[in-house]
């Protein structure tokens, strides 16, 4: 048999170990080309395209909505189309052997015209089928369509490799259909739910918060940034990247009996723009200065906006960062990923207070309470440390009517608060609060 192409499902990361099989292109028999693309896997992250390698015939040992185990045969891709293993015996029962073997006999004694039922005429249609692919049968009904266009569950238990589709029985509320519309989980989702529940379900987790002071800290920051003015983002990222050289247990994860240790600092950041929540791993992120993480941050955005994001992209990510600051979000309390002790929260920005609310969510099996703590406060610290003297007021604070800033004033008496026309809070200097 010339097989050309034996199609595994990949381990594309340590928390995938199975995939789900999300669309397939083409049905058991057709022909395919070198570049088609065959099939669909997604993962807890991302999609993955599987391309065929060489010119032949593909045949299917899966169907879409099915979840199967990484290095599972889920397709093959052959020379010729009797070499497809279309009813091939397996190690069943011996009245499914006899009745397999009746069938590989009428699909080769018969050598006069194959009559085809009215359904089966349907189906290949539909499929875009080979007729030839029926060559030796006296007669083909809807069933046996089906079955050698693998688009019936009755094919994989009839080839050398019988999948098991991958089920979990849990309990769960049976919804009223009546008062209720029932939409189903994506695959996406229900792996994002087990992961999340990987740590928090052991109850050993708990939250730390601290207030950043973030008064004038743009005016500095701002000029070393090109794209994301008046974000903290890369500078957090920045700062905690070379902090966890320091504290390397919070780049790390709980196996079993041990602490599993990551050597690089990969840094993910969260992000959800209506592509579903992604995290995106700055590699080495320790290694790289303000604007390079900018740049990173920019790059990997446009990737998963342009559904561009590769394995690589999602991998190895050994501390998170949700920054939920654009979203007038006072504080929250984020949840630790699969394969992480830590995470970090970053909160909007009080533009009253001048203060934003940072939330550390720890895992207690590898780290402690207090380890966590002085992280926290460290990285409070550094990113203060980014604020201007307060000599800054003067140059921000300006006169509502003529715009004099407090810096510029020579009165040497200073502004009045006041009330502006549209209701503001404003400054008033004293010559035209006295009217000159």
């Amino acid at each position: 048999m010339a097989l050309l192409q034996e199609i595994k499902v990949p381990l594309l990361a340590v928390n995938d170990t199975t995939l789900t099989v999300v669309a397939i292109h083409f049905v058991s028999g057709q022909k395919v080309k070198k570049g088609d693309l065959l099939m669909v896997f997604e993962t807890s992250k991302t999609t993955y395209d599987v391309e065929s390698e060489a010119d032949g015939y593909v045949q299917y040992f899966c169907e879409t909505g099915n979840d199967y185990e990484v290095n599972a045969v889920v397709a093959k891709i052959v020379e010729a189309l009797p070499e497809l293993e279309l009813v091939k015996p397996v190690a069943v029962s011996p009245a499914a052997q006899n009745g397999q073997q009746r069938a590989v006999a009428a699909a080769s004694d018969w050598n006069g015209d194959t009559v085809f039922s009215v359904e089966a005429t349907k189906l290949i249609a539909t499929a875009g089928a080979d007729l030839s692919l029926f060559t030796g049968r006296d007669f083909v009904s809807c069933t046996d369509a089906e079955e050698i266009l693998g688009i019936s569950p009755r094919l994989a238990a009839k080839t050398n490799n019988p999948l098991p589709v991958v089920t979990k029985t849990k309990q769960a509320i049976t919804p009223d259909n009546h008062k209720t519309t029932v939409e189903r989980l994506s695959s996406g989702k229900k792996r994002e739910i087990e992961y999340l529940s990987d740590i928090q379900s052991t109850g050993l987790t708990s939250t730390i918060n601290t207030y950043v002071e973030t008064g004038g800290i743009f005016i500095n920051l701002n000029a070393s940034l090109r794209y994301l003015k008046d974000s903290l983002l890369p500078l957090i990222v920045y700062e905690t990247s070379r902090l966890l050289k320091k504290y390397p247990l919070l780049n790390a994860f709980f196996a079993g009996d041990k602490v599993a240790v990551y050597k690089e600092v990969n840094i993910g950041f969260a992000i959800d723009i209506d592509k579903g929540l992604k995290v995106l791993k700055l590699p080495a992120t320790n290694e790289k200065d303000l604007q390079a993480i900018e740049e990173s941050i920019m790059e990997l955005s446009g990737k998963y906006l342009d559904d561009k994001l590769g394995i690589t992209d999602l991998t190895e990510i050994g501390f998170t960062i949700t920054d939920l600051s654009a979203e007038n979000v006072a504080f929250f309390r984020p949840l630790i990923n699969t394969l992480n002790s830590a995470i970090l929260g970053v909160s909007s920005i009080d533009e009253k207070l001048n203060r934003c609310v940072l939330t550390i969510t720890f895992d207690h099996r590898v780290t402690e309470g207090k380890q966590v703590a002085v992280f926290l406060n460290e990285l409070k610290q550094r990113i203060e440390s980014y604020r201007p003297d307060e000599s800054y007021k003067t140059k921000i604070i300006s006169c509502f009517k003529c715009y004099t800033t407090l810096a510029d004033d020579i009165t040497d008496v200073g502004f009045a608060a006041c009330i502006m026309p549209d209701g503001q809070a404003g400054y008033i200097c004293q010559r035209c609060f006295k009217g000159f």
